[in-house]
């Protein structure tokens, strides 16, 4: 993606992500299921890299839980966001770093201990050689978590994800923010329409066994899989390092 025309569109994003996102049940659910994954290491020594993480919501709630977080995004509205939450909560554990996964982040002087890479492979120009770079980050034995669509979404199914958020939003703020919250869930589906429609270097499903084959090729052998997020659009599946 141009990289001019893809802030444009994440920094359009920005506005309105966090409260798309927060009560969205698909999202909630990933986000649940990423948590149980980590579940049984021991937070307080485990470093983490955030790889694509947007106005953070992720990276704040693993943070909260003790994690030692790097998060890395190529758009400076989402790190405005994720940067002013991470300050109100005072998390120490917690770095915000802006970079660009198709140029190239410097992550050779860190290593970690998971790699959480969550909607972001469709965005790649040469995803064999960000997960390259990934990997030579992680030790052997140590996992990537991926999460990336898998097909588009058809009309029916982003009505009824909007639908879904919409109840999510009056349960948790009342009936009288039908209004605003129908503006969301309508920009989020227009905007979510127009990126699955253009180019195809722009917006790209990877199959289940094009993910599979991409990671083997870069050294990593696929712990588990399965479906997951809006009507089981998306793979969201565990990888191990091996050499």
């Amino acid at each position: 993606m141009n990289g001019e025309r893809g802030n444009r569109l994440w920094g359009l994003m920005a506005l309105f992500y966090d409260q798309a996102f927060k009560r969205f049940p698909p999202y909630r659910k990933l986000i649940e299921e990423i948590i149980k994954n980590l579940s049984s290491l021991p937070s307080s020594s485990i470093r983490l890299l955030d790889a694509g993480c947007g106005t953070g919501l992720l990276s704040i709630e693993l943070a909260r839980r003790g994690y030692i977080v790097l998060g890395v995004d190529r758009s400076p509205e989402m790190l405005k966001r994720a940067q002013k939450k991470k300050q109100k909560e005072k998390l120490d554990n917690l770095i915000f770093l802006e970079g660009d996964l198709n140029v190239g982040i410097d992550i050779q002087d860190h290593s970690f201990d998971r790699i959480l890479f969550i909607h972001s492979l469709y965005l790649l120009n040469e995803p064999g050689v960000v997960l390259q770079n990934f990997s030579s980050a992680l030790s052997v034995g140590s996992e990537i978590l991926m999460c990336n669509p898998t097909r588009r979404l058809a009309l029916s199914e982003l009505c009824a994800g909007g639908w879904s958020f919409l109840c999510t939003a009056m349960r948790e703020r009342g009936f009288l923010s039908i209004f605003p919250f129908a503006v969301i869930a309508l920009a989020m589906g227009v905007l979510n329409v127009v990126i699955q429609h253009r180019k195809k270097d722009i917006y790209h499903c990877w199959s289940k066994e094009q993910i599979v084959d991409l990671l083997i090729s870069c050294g990593f052998k696929v712990k588990w899989l399965r479906e997951s997020c809006l009507a089981n659009s998306h793979l969201l599946l565990c990888a191990v390092k091996e050499k």
